[in-house]
């Protein structure tokens, strides 16, 4: 049996756009210099995901393998609700475009928090749930109370100090993570897929776009300052978020319990973007038509919900309320 490895690159439209850290701060070392500098605790745990899909188109036949990761005490009844909820991840991803896979948490668009379709299903509700908590956990990193939010916030007061002396100013920190796929590995058979590696990760919006706009698919971003000093300040902000925070956020994403549920959707979008690719029209010699059963290539980009909705309501406004207020609140305080 013929057997490839391969890499996939499905970065385009499953993206988590979060609008999200703008901690302003008071240049006041009084307060900031007697906080403490514990670490948060990472809680690491694997869920049960999707790692293997075969399909036979000519009878719609398919097998999966569950990995139960952390969960292996899970009995068989669970194992198989467990399955049914992943397979519906894949049947959402499978039913929806590739571009209707976004979230963005933006305090200055309330009407564009995520696509109208994607809204109807629980990979929508996962997605948005993480894309707040990313917001919660780039606050709490830049925290002092962390060993990392201290040495940010160290370096960062030294340089305002360099760059404005004893003036009394705002100091502004504009960035904007996104999580979105990393490095995935994918072993290929003729009719199977088996995931051996689908990470995420975090990067800042204008290095996603840059890369973006290398690969003439993107644009640049460019914050508007009056003062060329708050530019270079929040320039070199963003280099310490970079190097600081993003890599221990990225960590997260892929280790701890409050982002399984969006490992486990993006374990199944990886086979969904693979079936697309392997079985649609367009790269299979097989058709949609060649076989009145083949049910799963019909659901491709048909856009058809049909029992794949979220059985219990949700609201998008809930969540950007949610944002609005760790947005303004902000998740500590520097006085």
């Amino acid at each position: 049996m013929f057997k490839r490895i391969i890499s996939l690159a499905v970065s385009v439209s499953f993206i988590f756009q979060s609008a999200g850290f703008a901690q302003v701060a008071q240049l006041n070392l009084a307060g900031y210099l007697g906080q403490g500098s514990n670490s948060i605790t990472l809680d690491r745990f694997r869920p049960a995901h999707l790692r293997y899909f075969s399909y036979e188109p000519k009878t719609d036949n398919f097998q999966i393998l569950l990995d139960k990761a952390d969960e292996k005490e899970l009995s068989d009844s669970q194992v198989k609700v467990r399955a049914d909820e992943l397979m519906k991840y894949f049947r959402i991803g499978l039913s929806l475009p590739n571009e209707k896979f976004w979230v963005n948490l933006r305090p200055d668009a309330p009407e564009q928090i995520i696509d109208p379709e994607l809204e109807n299903t629980d990979v929508g509700r996962i997605m948005l749930e993480a894309d707040l908590q990313l917001k919660r956990d780039t606050s709490s990193f830049t925290s002092p109370q962390t060993k990392e939010g201290k040495e940010y916030w160290d370096k960062l007061y030294k340089r305002a100090g360099e760059l404005f002396g004893s003036e009394n100013i705002t100091i502004p920190t504009i960035t904007r993570p996104w999580i979105v796929p990393g490095e995935i590995i994918v072993r290929e058979s003729a009719h199977g897929a088996y995931i051996y590696k689908a990470a995420l990760k975090v990067m800042l919006e204008e290095d996603y776009l840059r890369g973006m706009k290398d690969e003439r698919r993107g644009t640049t971003i460019d914050y508007s300052f009056n003062d060329p000093r708050l530019k270079e300040l929040n320039e070199y902000s963003t280099q310490l978020i970079r190097e600081l925070i993003i890599p221990k956020l990225t960590k997260e994403v892929n280790r701890a319990k409050r982002y399984a549920p969006l490992r486990q959707v993006f374990y199944s979008l990886v086979l969904s973007r693979w079936f697309k690719a392997r079985f649609s029209s367009h790269s299979s010699q097989l058709t949609v038509d060649s076989s009145p059963n083949n049910s799963y290539m019909k659901l491709i980009d048909s856009q058809n919900l049909s029992n794949l909705t979220s059985k219990q309501s949700w609201d998008k406004a809930v969540y950007f309320k949610e944002y609005q207020k760790s947005f303004k609140e902000g998740e500590y305080n520097l006085s």
